[in-house]
């Protein structure tokens, strides 16, 4: 079967995010059991029109807001007729494929972008996403929509949606061959935007770094906030305890993982939380907010905590409290472990073909 992907970045986008390794990854299982998926999405500064990436043919059309526009005139150069199924990924702007494409279209909806929206846009832009939000996804309420958990899916169901199918995302990390730090490190891994609310874990990091002045705080990732998270980090006396590692690549990102005790995740909603399984499959427990998405990858005493949304001083006591009961936290460390083992991108492929 052929399968036209559409989303607004790939996986090397320098603004690539977990959205993006979740559809590589499905891509690339699809692929593996012999099916055609290729992507339309994106194009940046030094990218080129056409890459073949893990066996999988990129194709890309538009800039960071032309993508939608153009995606008619993609459509009837490159897919119309010749394509089995398309997927329309939701990332706050859908494609609106259903409204052109004669093929069968099923939409991929990581979550509501909701309060997210004042975080990416300008406030004009971003009130005029968060009030058509649920408008714009009208179009596909008749049809099988793919989610990553059952936060997104009660969430469409809550907007009329009548068939909504999980498919959850996997770890794509081999552990390093390497023990945890002593004394301990913490981590945060992913984007450093407002929505994913890094000074949280900053904040929190200090009950940590007053429990053991010899711990450390790693902030894995790129974004627009680091020049402030920087500064906040400076703020808060925090100094050389803080290190920023920038955007890291599969081995830096093991090695991060494998060592660290803890990782940290404050963010305001997410679809699934994928980095939770991947710090999970190098014995990491993760502490987050009890929001969408996290609620849902995070099971509480099983491979990390919850604690309630935008309370960064009960991350840090939780964290601490965690940190300074070895016996505890290997126990959750090797749950953790095991908790991961149990999702494959293999079983999100197979889910995938059959729910449609």
């Amino acid at each position: 079967m052929k399968i036209a992907f559409f989303n607004w970045r790939d996986i090397r986008h320098p603004a690539a995010g977990g959205a993006e390794v979740y559809i590589h990854m499905l891509m690339r299982s699809l692929a593996k059991m012999g099916h055609e998926p290729v992507l339309f999405c994106s194009s940046y500064p030094g990218a080129s029109a056409r890459s073949r990436i893990d066996g999988i043919d990129h194709v890309r059309y538009g800039g960071k807001y032309m993508i939608y526009p153009k995606s008619l005139f993609c459509y009837r150069k490159h897919i119309r007729g010749r394509f089995d199924l398309i997927v329309d990924t939701v990332n706050g702007i859908p494609f609106f494929t259903p409204l052109f494409a004669r093929e069968r279209v099923v939409p991929l909806i990581f979550q509501l972008t909701r309060e997210n929206w004042f975080s990416a846009l300008p406030s004009p832009a971003a009130f005029a996403g968060y009030h058509l939000e649920d408008a714009m996804l009208s179009p596909y309420r008749n049809l099988t929509a793919f989610v990553p958990s059952p936060s997104t899916r009660d969430d469409l169901l809550k907007l009329g949606f009548r068939d909504v199918r999980i498919i959850y995302g996997a770890a794509d990390v081999t552990p390093a061959d390497i023990g945890k730090d002593n004394p301990p490190a913490v981590i945060y891994l992913g984007r450093l935007t407002k929505s994913k609310r890094v000074d949280h874990a900053l904040e929190a990091f200090r009950a940590v770094n007053s429990r053991f002045p010899a711990s450390r705080l790693w902030i894995a990732g790129s974004g627009p906030q680091e020049g402030a998270l920087r500064r906040r980090s400076q703020a808060l006396g925090l100094g050389a305890s803080v290190e920023f590692f920038g955007r890291v690549g599969q081995a830096e990102k093991s090695r991060l993982l494998s060592r660290a005790s803890l990782m940290l995740f404050p963010a305001v909603r997410e679809g699934w939380g994928l980095t939770v399984l991947e710090a999970n499959a190098c014995r990491t427990p993760v502490i987050g907010y009890d929001v969408p998405g996290l609620r849902d990858s995070i099971r509480d005493g099983v491979n990390g905590m919850l604690v309630q949304s935008g309370d960064s001083q009960a991350m840090g006591v939780a964290a601490a409290g965690l940190l300074s009961d070895n016996e505890r936290l290997e126990r959750l460390s090797d749950s953790a472990m095991r908790y991961a083992s149990g999702f494959s991108w293999k079983k999100a492929a197979e889910d995938f073909l059959s729910s449609l």
